[in-house]
């Protein structure tokens, strides 16, 4: 029941025991923060995103925020709140979002057939492409590819670096959620919350969910895998997500040496690999025709292996160069050779 400013008691509610009589989500109706219209639509999302990730104290003045998770773990069960905006409140946002629709008129969630067919198949994967090797000062970015059968609404994950090597600055919304409208969160540093918006959407195909961006603080091997990848469907149940990290190069090398650049020509940027049958110094780096360095990619002690580093186009000092010829040389064990790169613009 309800009581108004007169103290006036309302009727008791005919909603049965544990189930909502509004929509978890509902915290703005596009002018006046707090106050629900009845409908989970973008303000309400906005409002979630600009507080994504806070906690505690930080939420004075907005706990309405934060509404999952729930005794039930669906969407109509009391919330239980943890003083925290993550995942477990987007998942809530995003399976009530349906803007301009009516607490009434909006009805039931999928059936229950449609539902148990999509969970009862298919698989959804996950894959990062990251560089094997970074030149310090590099920003270098991370795409996080998903392979999904359509079960999936919102998924969570988290990546592993190494440190001493990369520091994540950002993420992006990938092609595969934005193209459907999705949203994609952050929580913290080389975190991603992704999810659809609105009951019985599902991640199908494959493409990017999200692109983590990383600055080098050093030169090395970031090693970047995904360390944590959550599922949920439309219900809010668990989905298994297999985790496709790429496995370690194997450190038997025939020979040193430094292989051809790709792409060449390049527009901007290019991939300049090289392998080490035996460890020690190596020095690689970009030469102009007329026997200036232009830019210092690799300078230290490396271990035996196959590795690779970008080169974005600019000097030492982060200015573009022209287009134009350019070396790029390599020294290791002994061992000097030098590859032709032609930039264009």
């Amino acid at each position: 029941y309800a009581v108004d400013a007169c103290s006036n008691v309302s009727p008791a509610s005919a909603v049965t025991g544990g189930t909502l009589n509004y929509h978890l989500g509902d915290v703005s109706d596009g002018v006046t923060p707090g106050q629900g219209d009845n409908t989970v639509g973008t303000p309400d999302v906005s409002m979630l995103g600009a507080y994504y990730g806070v906690a505690g104290a930080g939420l004075a003045g907005v706990e309405y925020l934060d509404v999952g998770p729930t005794t039930t773990l669906t969407s109509n069960g009391r919330p239980t709140t943890d003083q925290l905006i993550d995942f477990e409140d987007l998942v809530m946002y995003a399976v009530n979002y349906a803007p301009n629709v009516s607490l009434v008129a909006r009805g039931a969630a999928p059936s229950a057939a449609k539902s148990a067919g999509a969970v009862s198949q298919g698989v959804d994967a996950l894959r990062l492409e990251a560089p094997e090797f970074v030149a310090a000062g590099d920003v270098f970015e991370v795409p996080v590819v998903l392979s999904g059968s359509g079960r999936l609404q919102a998924l969570s994950l988290a990546l592993r670096w190494d440190a001493s090597i990369a520091k994540p600055i950002g993420i992006v919304a990938g092609e595969l959620v934005s193209s459907e409208g999705g949203v994609v969160f952050s929580a913290g540093p080389g975190r991603a919350d992704a999810a659809l918006l609105g009951a019985g959407a599902g991640m199908t195909g494959e493409g990017v969910v999200t692109t983590v961006r990383f600055r080098a603080v050093s030169a090395g091997a970031p090693s970047i895998t995904i360390g944590r990848a959550v599922g949920r469907s439309t219900g809010n149940k668990d989905i298994a997500v297999t985790v496709q990290n790429p496995a370690a190069i194997a450190n038997v090398v025939a020979s040193t040496e430094l292989f051809p650049v790709v792409p060449n020509p390049a527009r901007s940027s290019a991939l300049i690999k090289y392998a080490l049958a035996k460890g020690g110094a190596v020095n690689l780096a970009v030469y102009s025709v007329d026997g200036r360095r232009v830019k210092q990619l690799v300078s230290g002690t490396h271990e035996v292996g196959q590795f690779q580093v970008n080169w974005n186009g600019a000097d030492d000092h982060g200015v573009p160069m022209k287009a134009g010829m350019y070396f790029v040389r390599f020294e290791a064990g002994g061992n000097r050779s030098s590859r032709v790169l032609t930039l264009i613009r």
